[in-house]
């Protein structure tokens, strides 16, 4: 009876063993891979966000998101709202090497310090932009 109990606890060890390392079909893998990154400032305007975020290197980078990119459902921009210490921040879903899509995890409250007052009037240019690229050094 006692070799029969472990006979039977080895195979259902060999076939949960087989099953959890069996590797995932391709169908089934995701094409598309998130990337977060801090943000340091965001500044509102018209015309849309000015965003300055943390690069790996600890420096500042920029960029302009268009309200275009957050007016439909689903689409190319996210707004989120919310409280929490890890705000603000913004992920990036890259699919095939380019950003498919992104959310602006940011703070709720306009009176905190990750909210700025962007300044002049001009930002035509900076806010015509077709897609969004992120640089990371």
């Amino acid at each position: 009876m006692a070799k029969k109990t472990a006979f039977f606890i080895l195979l259902i060890m060999f076939v949960a063993a087989s099953v959890l390392t069996a590797e995932i079909s391709d169908d089934k893998k995701s094409a598309i891979y998130p990337k977060t990154m801090a943000i340091h400032k965001i500044y509102p305007h018209e015309l849309g966000y000015r965003v300055d975020y943390m690069k790996s290197n600890r420096t500042i980078g920029t960029f302009y998101a268009p309200m275009e990119w957050f007016r439909k459902a689903a689409g190319y921009g996210e707004l989120v709202y919310g409280n929490g210490k890890e705000y603000p921040y913004a992920v990036f879903f890259y699919e095939g090497g380019e950003i498919s899509h992104f959310r602006l995890y940011i703070i709720e409250d306009f009176n905190d310090v990750s909210w700025g007052r962007l300044r002049g009037d001009d930002y035509t240019d900076e806010f015509s932009v077709e897609k969004l690229e992120i640089e990371y050094r």
